[in-house]
């Protein structure tokens, strides 16, 4: 298990260089898998990157709804973006694990094609769609050093903060970020 880098930590925005499928990349992908679902066994995301617990490794793991559990994407490159966006009113927001408590609407391609190698070295090509192709899109940025806060600003979209009142009741807040 590792400790997850958080903004504004310099590493979270460096581009992640291609790597063997080795016994190192093996332990890699073990040690994200350990730090995003816990001991507990309870996910705390839907994904994570290499560049997030410190390794600016192209490597990238994706929770997929339909199959219920993360995919492992190695070397992965997105070659194929629809021209139709998700609309970003009837999607969920997203949020980060290096971007503690902000959140945001952004707009993603609706559907993908990407290239990558799985654990095993095999380079495989597949197109994904909903959710999954925003988590892989999410977690690509990560590789590119690119935040989804970076997406928000870029789209001038609202960014949100999880706050509490006074009666320890959760709210978004919309925040301003310089």
């Amino acid at each position: 298990m590792a400790k997850i880098l958080t903004v504004p930590n310099p590493i979270l925005r460096e581009k992640s260089k291609p790597l063997a499928i080795d016994k190192k990349t093996a332990k890699l992908v073990k040690t994200l898998k350990e730090t995003l679902i816990g001991k507990e066994g309870k996910a705390k995301g839907v994904g994570l990157a290499a560049v997030q617990i410190g390794f600016l490794k192209r490597v990238f793991l994706a929770y997929s709804p339909a199959s219920k559990i993360f995919l492992t994407f190695i070397n992965p490159e997105i070659v194929w973006c629809s021209k139709r966006l998700l609309n970003p009113k009837k999607s969920k927001l997203e949020g980060c694990l290096s971007v503690p408590n902000k959140w945001a609407f952004i707009q993603r391609a609706k559907e993908i094609k990407i290239r990558y190698q799985s654990e095993s070295g095999q380079t495989l090509v597949r197109r994904f769609s909903g959710v999954l192709a925003t988590v892989i899109q999410h977690e690509y940025d990560h590789l590119e050093g690119r935040l989804f806060i970076d997406r928000a600003l870029e789209q001038k979209a609202k960014i949100f903060e999880l706050v509490k009142d006074e009666d320890e009741k959760e709210r978004l807040e919309e925040v301003k970020i310089c």
